[in-house]
């Protein structure tokens, strides 16, 4: 079973990577938009979806990266010094962690969009 939930990880983690790495470098510019951060008041507007794009690519790629290089290895220092049982509940709560991340950074990236732009994807004028 230790063995199935790492390999889940490093698949999550690389997807949450390659993820990132899309939406922050590589996210489509054209009027199509059929990659990236597709929510309706991202796509509104180019400035709006740079925005999206840019700031939940970053955050996917910060969580990937740190669940790839500083989890995985305490993972498997869990394994060595306390056993498999124990880095058992370790990967999946790992598992769990990420998951959760990466909802929390889509979804707090559309309730920043929602507070920076309006309706029509226009940048808000400061009160």
């Amino acid at each position: 079973m230790f063995e199935i939930l790492l390999i889940i990880m490093i698949i999550i983690s690389v997807a949450a990577i390659a993820g990132g790495y899309i939406m922050r470098y590589q996210a489509p510019k054209d009027e199509q938009m059929k990659m990236g951060f597709r929510t309706e008041s991202a796509k509104a507007s180019s400035e709006a979806w740079a925005y999206a794009n840019r700031t939940c690519g970053k955050n996917w790629l910060t969580t990937g990266l740190i669940e790839l290089f500083l989890g995985i290895p305490i993972l498997f220092l869990m394994y060595y010094f306390k056993g498999e049982h124990s880095a058992q509940v370790l990967s999946f709560v790992y598992v769990i962690a990420e998951i959760i991340f990466l909802v929390i950074a889509v979804t707090s990236v559309q309730k920043e969009i929602k507070n920076k732009f309006d309706e029509s994807g226009r940048l808000k004028e400061n009160e």
